[in-house]
């Protein structure tokens, strides 16, 4: 074929009944069923999207449904929002500088860590950052009257950003809801309307969704939430005489960004479809309903087993973040759950997002997915099912009687619970944690922090505790560094039947299970018979053993050393790898098995719960 020819040549297009056939025949399959896999929102996930799949896509970022941006623009303009967080007043001065002068363009930092908060005084910080030349980005969980009454007191000009706080979400986790009949609400809209007088461009109330991402919820409650908790606010602030404008000028939506990175994406999207929706509902104009959205990176996907992992979860969530459109980012430091205010993390976190600006060239483009046939799926379904959920909520009254009668906290909590049984299955990867896991990595403990909740003018609901997907393979390691903190040496011995090439598939399984509790595992040499596995014993005895092989090795060998295990060792544990029944263990003399999709966290506890009886006693 010579250049002419080849300049020519067109492709012969192919249909979806072609694609379906050729990934049969690559498969070795009869069906692809199996390639198709269904969300935590209830969205099947296709093996091929086409054009039939795309939706209308508005052309330019600031019109239409909004679902590229609420703000016309030729390029996606983020801002670096990494909330400075330290304990002292004089410290947190210092350590916000410095942020500024590394390349953070907002003024943001965390008031609610603060030991003594009546030592904050934007007067001072002013004489260390000038407070209008970046936006202020403050929001605030608990003591926001004092955070604002500090803010009136400063009386220089030009100010612009947020200082705001989400009065509806900030103590759901101590199971408190503010009293909309009480004073603490009457304090939180005398600030509201005080500090719109003197800071009119300062956005003051906050629709915080995060503490619901932290509660397990998935981008669908999310999105309903998000809605449900606007319209509280619209229409609380009818009451003093704010029409949904005035209202809507002042709200700042604050999302968590977890590992589903086409998810998020599409999340961000479909809320901004939602919002113009929701606004237009509200008889808002096109130049009135305008929002911002901020995002920090999840705590729920974070670990404190092999932490720096933590840095590339971070990556791709911020990735995520801005290739969907937000206003303000803060990336957690990748120790955030073990460790106080660290410079070295911060500085990785700070980086991270200037990485993506500066290298990646992120902020050069508006919405880089908007046409994806993948991603406009994804976005249309999670605006139908998001605003399927705000009318759920809308059923139950509102938000506050949703959370009240505990039936939001029950949505939520059993999302939850299919994500944490998926990482205990190992259906859910998490790396470092239950797949590849080292079992010699010293873990270090989770870190408490102060509890945020307030017993002022609130009243009891159910809670909705902060989780994390690791969290049951973290309690594991606790119990196993107990165990040897006590004498009791967490080691075991995998016995490979066969070649290497024939049991090391099954060894290497059963070793990375293993490791994910931190019992490290001591391979055998190649056992052909009774005498080699007997050799390996003779080095030294373990509690437990695994047997490792293929299935006709199992077949001649497995009885006879299970037999020989129990005769000799007095309370061994003996083990297969392999999916078995109990009535194959049973006839073979064996205790148990490990097998992909195994509730590995049941199994494992249940190990160490064997060690732990016999050194108590």
């Amino acid at each position: 074929m010579n250049t002419e020819q080849a300049r020519n040549t067109r492709f012969q297009k192919a249909g979806r009944e072609e694609w379906v056939e050729a990934a049969k025949k690559s498969l070795k399959k009869d069906t692809i069923g199996h390639l198709y896999k269904k969300t935590y929102e209830g969205i099947t996930l296709n093996p091929l999207y086409t054009k039939a799949d795309a939706v209308c896509v508005d052309q330019y970022p600031g019109e239409g449904s909004y679902v590229r941006g609420f703000h016309a623009a030729e390029r996606q303009r983020w801002r670096i929002s990494q909330r400075i967080a330290h304990s002292d007043w004089n410290e947190l001065k210092k350590q916000i500088g410095l942020a500024r002068q590394r390349g953070q363009d907002t003024i943001s930092f965390d008031p609610d860590q603060l030991n003594n908060m009546e030592e904050l005084s934007f007067t001072a910080l002013n004489d260390i950052v000038a407070l209008h030349q970046a936006p202020l980005f403050v929001l605030s969980k608990s003591n926001y009257p004092l955070i604002a009454r500090k803010l009136l007191e400063y009386k220089g000009g030009g100010i612009y950003g947020a200082v705001a706080t989400d009065i509806i979400s900030s103590h759901l986790q101590a199971g408190r809801l503010v009293d909309m009949q009480g004073e603490e609400i009457d304090s939180w809209l005398s600030a509201v309307q005080e500090l719109d007088e003197q800071y009119p461009e300062i956005k003051t109330i906050l629709v915080d969704v995060e503490p619901y991402n932290a509660g397990g919820g998935n981008a669908v409650q999310e999105l309903g939430t998000a809605l449900a908790t606007a319209v509280f606010y619209l229409e609380k602030m009818k009451e003093i005489g704010w029409p949904p404008e005035k209202t809507a000028s002042k709200l700042l939506f604050n999302f968590a960004i977890g590992s589903q990175f086409f998810i998020e994406i599409a999340k961000l999207r479909a809320f901004r479809m939602l919002w113009k929706t929701l606004s237009g509902a509200y008889g808002m104009s096109n130049d009135q309903n305008k929002v911002l959205v901020s995002a920090e990176t999840s705590e729920f996907t974070k670990s404190a087993i092999d932490p720096y992992v933590n840095m590339l979860r971070a990556g791709s969530e911020a990735f995520s973040a801005v290739v969907g459109g937000v206003d303000f980012l803060h990336v957690a430091p990748f120790d955030y759950v073990t460790a106080e205010w660290n410079s070295f993390s911060e500085r990785i976190a700070r980086n991270t997002q200037l990485l993506l600006k500066h290298e990646s060239y992120l902020d050069k483009v508006a919405d880089p997915s908007g046409g994806s046939y993948y991603i406009e799926s994804l976005t249309k379904g999670l605006v139908e099912k998001g605003w399927a959920f705000f009318l759920e909520i809308d059923k139950n009254g509102d938000i506050t009687e949703s959370l009240q009668s505990g039936w939001l906290q029950k949505q939520i909590k059993e999302t939850a619970h299919q994500r944490l049984k998926d990482s205990e299955t190992r259906k859910q990867s998490i790396i470092g944690v239950n797949v590849y896991a080292v079992s010699t990595e010293n873990v270090e403990e989770p870190l408490s922090r102060k509890n945020l909740g307030t017993d002022c003018d609130s009243m009891r609901v159910e809670p909705l505790p902060r989780l994390r997907l690791s969290q049951s393979f973290e309690n594991i390691r606790k119990r196993t560094k107990n165990l040897a903190n006590k004498g009791f040496l967490p080691e075991v011995g995998l016995i490979g039947l066969g070649p290497l090439k024939e049991y090391k598939p099954r060894a290497d399984f059963a070793d990375g299970v293993l490791a994910a509790a931190g019992i490290r595992a001591q391979w055998s040499n190649d056992c052909h018979s009774l005498d080699d596995m007997k050799a390996f014993i003779k080095k030294k005895q373990y509690k437990y053993y695994c047997l490792c092989g293929s299935d006709a090795m199992y077949q001649r060998l497995a009885a006879q050393i299970a037999h020989w295990l129990k005769e000799h060792i007095p309370g061994v544990h003996v083990d297969i790898a392999g999916r078995y029944a109990n009535e194959e263990l049973a006839a073979l003399g064996l205790d148990g098995t490990l097998y992909s999709g195994q509730n590995m966290y049941e199994k494992l506890s249940g190990l160490l719960s064997s060690w732990e009886d016999e050194i108590n006693g």
